[in-house]
């Protein structure tokens, strides 16, 4: 490229900290039907220019263009969250959880100031969730879905901070195109704020409602063509 920039990661934004109280900033999960399409069109023109693109792991999952825009990835897909199995974070005051995009009273699992880094990996509570959990901890939606097994709902960072708990995630494209054949989709919905805290986030409602008829027509043809964009609700 031109100017020097050789990948570009997209993430979107997420209900913590500063974002935590400002939801008119949050991507609504039936909008993930424009977004995916809209990424692989951007990274078929990147690679033409040099640029590679990376989707961020808080957006997916399963989708038709997951085998593109996932492709460096093993098997050609996201997986199941890397937090404490591949991946961990350090603050900098020593803490040490297993994702460093996670909230740190729920996920911090000691300090490096305490215990030795490899201990704290290997033994602590808070760094292990992901290694010892099963599809029995999915709820919601995640639960019932074909890919339970192999996605284990997403990205725990973006579960958590929007209900409180891992489990269930609505940014998902398999989730918006399996809803929409239904005639329906998710919206979410404040329902109370952050504390005021580091790495805080309040709680959101997931809501089920029909869609209007004249924007599900329109994210039909987007999701059969891949082209165009939803209307701004």
């Amino acid at each position: 490229c031109e100017a020097g920039i050789e990948a570009w990661q997209v993430s979107m934004t997420v209900p913590m900290g500063r974002a935590a109280d400002e939801p008119d900033l949050l991507l609504q999960p039936y909008q993930v039907l424009e977004v995916m399409p809209m990424l692989a069109r951007i990274q078929t023109r990147g690679k033409a220019r040099g640029v590679r693109l990376f989707p961020g792991n808080d957006i997916g999952y399963f989708g038709p263009y997951e085998a593109q825009l996932r492709a460096e990835n093993a098997g050609g897909y996201r997986g199941t969250c890397s937090a404490g199995r591949s991946t961990m974070g350090v603050e900098a005051d020593g803490a040490v959880k297993g994702c460093p995009s996670l909230p740190s009273r729920d996920y911090v699992g000691g300090s490096i100031r305490d215990a030795p880094l490899r201990e704290i990996w290997e033994r602590a509570t808070p760094l292990r969730f992901n290694r010892d959990r099963t599809a029995s901890s999915l709820w919601g939606y995640c639960a019932t879905c074909y890919y339970a097994e192999a996605c284990m709902g997403g990205c725990s960072w973006t579960a958590h901070v929007l209900f409180g708990r891992i489990g269930n995630n609505p940014y998902c494209h398999h989730r918006a195109l399996e809803l929409l054949a239904e005639g329906k989709r998710e919206r979410i919905v404040q329902a109370t704020r952050a504390p005021g805290e580091p790495f805080d986030h309040g709680t959101f409602e997931c809501i089920e409602e029909p869609w209007p008829e004249a924007e599900r027509a329109l994210a039909l043809a987007l999701a059969e063509s891949g082209e165009g964009f939803l209307l701004a609700t």
